[in-house]
C-alpha cells in the first residue's frame, strides 16, 4: 500500500482544512517545495497536493508550486482542484506531473473522464470521490449531491477509470480515524475492479493498519503528519505488504500460472519445469518473485552467461499493478546483475505493445528496432553501459 504525504495549498501557502471548512484553514508548513523534500527523504515517492484555491475557483490557481515539486524533488506528484478541461490535464501532465485527479468533474461531466482516460491513460487520472454522509460532494465540498458515492465509483468504472480517492469529508482533518466502514464498503463494490485509496481521518499507525488489511491501494495522510501523531517512515514501512524474495522452484506452478495470465510467450523446452529448475540452478540470485500474504504478485525470471544478462520473463498480475511491484522487481534484479558484475542485459522475445514499451524504458531499457527476431521485440538496457549499443 502507498502512503501519500498530502499539502494543500491556499494563496500559496501549506494548509490543513476541518471537514472541508475553507474557514477553518491552518497554516501547517512554511514552504511547500520544502516539505516535500523532507517527505521525500522520509521514504516517501508520491506527494498527493490539492490546489484548494483552484477547487474553489473551478480553474488552477498555484499551478507554479506544484511544477515546482515536479521538477525539484524525486516525487511523482498527483494534483487536485480545479481540474475541469482537457487542456488543463495537458498543461500539468507537460510540467512533469505524474498524474491529476478529477473531482467535481467527474459527477457534472463523465464524458471528460472518459474523454481523458482515452487520450492521456488511465494510470494518468485519477478521481476523486467526497462525500457527506454518503452522498458525493463537489465545488470544493460546498454542494451536496444525491449520488452515492458507491454508485459514483461504480459508474466511473465503466468510463475506465482505475484508481480512485475516496474522502469520508466528515473525518478529512479531524484526527478522529478513518471511515473503516465506508471504506469496506467501496472496497468490496470495486472489488479487482480499481484502486482505492483512503483520504480523510488517518490520526495514528492503527489507521495504516485498517487501510492496509482492506487491500486498498493507498492512503493519504496529512495533519496527522504536521502534529506528529503519525511518522510517515513508519507508516511506509507498515504499509508494505508486498515482499521481493528470491524465486526457488516452489513457485513453478503459480509464476506459470502467471506467465500464461500475461500473455507471456512460453515453450515446452525452457519453460517446463525441468527447464525452470535448470535456469535457477544456474542463475541462483537474479530471479525474484513479489508476494503478498502468500499470494504470487509478479516474477522476474532473469539470468547472464558470464557477459551479459537477460530478462526471459517479467510480469505482474493485473490485480496488482500500478503499485510499482514491477519497478521493484526490475530493480532487485538489476542489482543482483551488477553484484555478479553484469552490466549489460537484455529482454529476450517480448512483443511489441505500447504499455509494455512505456514501462521498459521508464526502467531504463530502450527499443532498438533492428535487432527484432521473430517479430518480437528486443531491447537493451543501456543505463549500466552508455556505449553497449555500438557493439
Amino acid at each position: 500500500m502507498i502512503i501519500f504525504p498530502a499539502i494543500d495549498i491556499i494563496n500559496g501557502q501549506c494548509v490543513r482544512l476541518v471537514k472541508g471548512d475553507y474557514a477553518t484553514a491552518s497554516k501547517v508548513a512554511e514552504d511547500p517545495l520544502e516539505t516535500a523534500k523532507k517527505f521525500e527523504a522520509a521514504g516517501a515517492k508520491w506527494i498527493h497536493m490539492v490546489d484548494l484555491d483552484g477547487a474553489k475557483a473551478g480553474y488552477p490557481v498555484n499551478t507554479e508550486i506544484y511544477k515546482n515539486i515536479a521538477q525539484n524533488t524525486g516525487l511523482k506528484v498527483e494534483v487536485g482542484g480545479g481540474i475541469r478541461t482537457l487542456e488543463t490535464i495537458q498543461a500539468y501532465l507537460d510540467l512533469g506531473i505524474t498524474r491529476v485527479i478529477l473531482g467535481s468533474v467527474a459527477l457534472k461531466n463523465p464524458q471528460l473522464v472518459a474523454d481523458a482516460i482515452e487520450r492521456f491513460g488511465a494510470d494518468r487520472i485519477v478521481v476523486g470521490i467526497d462525500a457527506k454522509n454518503e452522498m458525493v460532494a463537489t465545488e470544493g465540498w460546498l454542494e451536496t449531491s444525491e449520488v452515492h458515492y458507491v454508485d459514483l465509483a461504480l459508474e466511473m468504472i465503466k468510463y475506465g477509470v482505475k484508481t480512485i480517492i475516496f474522502t469520508d469529508i466528515s473525518k478529512d482533518g479531524t484526527l478522529s480515524g478513518v471511515n473503516a466502514g465506508q471504506l469496506k464498503k467501496l472496497a468490496d463494490a470495486t472489488a479487482g475492479k480499481c484502486n482505492i485509496v483512503a483520504s480523510g481521518g488517518v490520526h495514528t499507525i492503527d489507521d495504516i493498519v485498517t487501510c492496509r488489511d482492506l487491500g486498498l491501494y493507498g492512503t493519504i495522510a496529512g495533519k496527522s503528519l504536521y502534529q506528529g501523531t503519525l511518522d510517515l517512515s513508519d507508516a511506509i514501512q507498515t504499509a508494505e505488504t508486498v515482499q521481493i524474495r528470491l524465486m526457488t522452484m516452489d513457485d513453478y506452478d503459480a509464476a506459470y500460472a502467471l506467465w500464461l495470465r500475461c500473455g507471456n510467450g512460453l515453450n515446452n523446452v525452457d519453460d517446463s519445469r525441468e527447464g525452470i529448475a535448470r535456469y535457477l540452478r544456474r542463475n541462483p540470485t537474479t530471479s525474484f518473485v513479489a508476494e503478498e500474504n502468500g499470494v504470487l504478485a509478479g516474477v522476474i525470471l532473469c539470468g547472464h552467461d558470464g557477459r551479459r544478462g537477460y530478462i526471459q520473463h517479467a510480469c505482474v498480475a493485473p490485480e496488482y499493478r500500478r503499485r510499482g511491484i514491477g519497478g521493484r522487481l526490475v530493480s532487485r534484479a538489476m542489482d543482483a546483475l551488477k553484484e555478479e558484475q553484469i552490466s549489460k542485459v537484455a529482454l529476450v522475445a517480448f512483443k511489441k505493445n505500447a504499455g509494455g514499451n512505456a514501462f521498459w524504458e521508464q526502467q531504463g531499457f530502450s527499443l532498438r528496432e533492428d535487432l527484432n527476431y521473430r517479430n518480437l521485440a528486443l531491447i537493451e538496457l543501456i543505463r549500466f553501459d552508455p556505449d553497449y549499443t555500438k557493439e
